[in-house]
């Protein structure tokens, strides 16, 4: 092996070991990602259900509401005309 052999090894092992890490990084990001989407109790898949429940709970109360006031405001203006 020459000179210039011995840069070619050495650069292609240090290449390699960059890979290394960049592959250990990209390991540790993709846990982390998977973790923060699915986990049941802490995660995005929790909070997108409990966004869903937030909203269907909502729904059970905002018609009898808004019924509520549409009555009211028709007996106000039915009290308005008559007079009461």
């Amino acid at each position: 092996m020459n000179g210039q052999d011995v840069k070619d090894l050495n650069v292609i092992i240090e290449r390699l070991e960059q890979h290394e890490t960049r592959t250990k990084e990209m390991r540790d990001d993709i846990k982390f990602i998977k973790e923060n989407l699915f986990n049941p109790h802490e995660g995005l898949w929790s909070e997108s259900r409990l966004n869903t429940q937030f909203r269907e709970n909502t729904t059970r109360w905002r018609f009898p509401i808004g019924v509520g006031f549409i009555s009211l405001a028709i007996k106000h203006v039915w009290d308005l005309f008559n007079g009461t």
